[in-house]
């Protein structure tokens, strides 16, 4: 059984900082411990370490007690620095972007992987348009009062640039506009070489990772990623194997948990080579155990798609690389919640790294704190609802293990 974890996990293209997941994740661990009938204690919040927080985490049922190191591998600072570019700037090089992914075909290779995750590609740029037409009509009824053709056509030229800046700065917070459009900049930059910001940060990951696997004070290692997160997670295991490969040799299991991929988010860009070649790296390395975690009801990401041989899961060429699992919401969370999130698509992306209202066979909180290894749980048909009984004690087969 394991009794103690370490589990660094790196959120995507998000702004809010370690003190805001923290917070969260009290919230959702006292969900945990109800819905699994355990008791849950979460420390305060660590002094951060450069830019990354991490907290504990004790979780006891009967007979067993785990506790678990959270680190955030925390780059929400990045995430600010973009979101705080002037607009026009946003919008040019959002204009590039989008302009690159569709002549290169990248875009057409999302429709054919996974169409809903196609439609969040172009949700900014619809957006942008109906603003820009929203504010033409508005800058063309101000004008009308002004007594020449050429005075109405500046006043309304004027008007119209004033509403969009004023729209954008408003809806384009409320709707996600600018975050979505900065993700795919960063995206593009990143997928192209062009942030060394972001190349060092992901060192100071490694250095993190590589210390604490040659502590070998815990029983497993989980690195976890989130939406573009996963895409950071085998960028620095990649990087930290360079370093040293034995890494997940000489110190406790190396595991690997990708959930609301967006891999191939960069793998379908023609420039996307580095990538797929880091992706199967990890994939076929013998000391590093990889789930992927996908789910239907999640439009912001790409579901039923392999991230290795980037296909249809059943047209798979070969056997290996990640264990790709589905998880079902609608199984986690009640009938009511269900009905209420239908069309909250950022929060049931979410739904992945919070905690569940039922027991399930997916579980993020079980992953985190758990006393049976990653390999064994992500391996159940059933998760852990196959482990555990309803006291929280472990299955007699598992105790016995």
């Amino acid at each position: 059984m394991v009794r103690k974890r370490y589990f660094f996990q790196c959120y995507g293209f998000d702004p809010d900082d370690t003190s805001v997941h923290y917070r969260r994740f009290v919230r959702e661990a006292a969900r945990f411990a109800a819905t699994w009938n355990l008791v849950v204690a979460v420390s305060p919040l660590g002094e951060p370490g450069g830019d990354n927080g991490h907290w504990s985490v004790t979780a006891q049922g009967p007979r067993w007690q785990v506790e678990s190191r959270y680190v955030q591998l925390d780059w929400s600072d990045v995430v600010r620095a973009d979101l705080g570019r002037p607009t026009w700037r946003r919008l040019w090089d959002g204009a590039v972007t989008f302009t690159d992914f569709v002549a290169t075909g990248t875009a057409r290779r999302y429709f054919l992987a996974h169409w809903p995750y196609a439609l969040f590609f172009i949700f900014p740029l619809f957006n942008i348009v109906f603003l820009g037409a929203v504010s033409i009509a508005i800058g063309g009824l101000m004008a009308t009062a002004m007594p020449s053709a050429q005075s109405r056509a500046l006043a309304s030229i004027a008007a119209g640039v004033l509403v969009f800046a004023g729209l954008t700065r408003w809806l384009g917070v409320r709707w996600r506009i600018n975050q979505a459009i900065a993700d795919w900049i960063f995206t593009r930059e990143y997928l192209l070489g062009r942030r060394p910001d972001m190349a060092a940060r992901i060192e100071t990951f490694v250095d993190q990772l590589i210390g604490c696997a040659r502590q070998a004070d815990t029983d497993e290692i989980v690195i976890a990623g989130h939406s573009m997160g996963t895409t950071i997670v085998i960028d620095l295991l990649t990087r930290a194997l360079d370093r040293d490969p034995a890494l997940g040799r000489h110190g406790p299991r190396l595991c690997v948990l990708t959930t609301g991929a967006t891999l191939p988010k960069l793998e379908l860009h023609p420039a996307g080579g580095w990538l797929r070649d880091k992706v199967r790296r990890i994939a076929y390395e013998p000391s590093v155990v990889w789930a992927e975690y996908q789910a239907r009801d999640d439009a912001i990401s790409f579901y039923n798609f392999h991230p290795v041989h980037r296909c249809r899961l059943a047209a798979v060429p070969e056997p290996g690389g990640p264990l790709v699992r589905f998880a079902k919401f609608h199984n986690m969370l009640s009938e009511a919640t269900m009905r209420r999130l239908r069309f909250s698509f950022m929060r049931l992306h979410y739904q992945f790294v919070m905690a569940n209202e039922r027991r399930a066979d997916y579980d993020y909180f079980m992953l985190i704190c758990g006393p049976v290894p990653f390999d064994r749980t992500i391996r159940q048909p059933n998760g852990p609802n196959d482990l555990f009984a309803p006291d929280g004690s472990l299955c007699e087969c598992e105790a016995r293990a």
